[in-house]
């Protein structure tokens, strides 16, 4: 999944939309899946902080798609940003941790 978002963070540059990758540990299926609450947080934070850009959401936390790396395999907190926090958190209240720049305009 990470390399699917940065991949996609590359190829829809400069999209203008929030675009948000997001999965689950446990299958959907599963009585105890993280996938409900990744996705309905996703869905969420697209509507109402939109970040446009890639992004991937797992474990209430959004991250910038290309900075991100798969961190653990057996456990809710797979994702990790090592060189940057993420972007916001989902508790009770969204949290904006960090700021995505204001978009460069290049003047040829």
């Amino acid at each position: 999944m990470a390399f699917t978002a940065s991949a996609l963070s590359f190829m829809l540059e400069n999209l203008g939309k929030p675009v948000i990758v997001t999965g689950s540990q446990i299958p959907l299926a599963e009585l105890r899946s993280d996938g409900q609450i990744n996705l309905l947080n996703a869905l969420y934070v697209a509507a109402n902080y939109p970040v446009n850009e890639v992004t991937l959401f797992f474990n209430n936390r959004l991250f910038r798609g290309n900075r991100t790396t798969k961190a653990h395999a057996d456990g809710f907190d797979a994702f990790a940003s090592p060189n940057l926090p993420p972007l916001l958190e989902a508790g009770i209240h969204i949290r904006r941790l960090n700021t995505p720049p204001a978009p460069t305009v290049l003047v040829n």
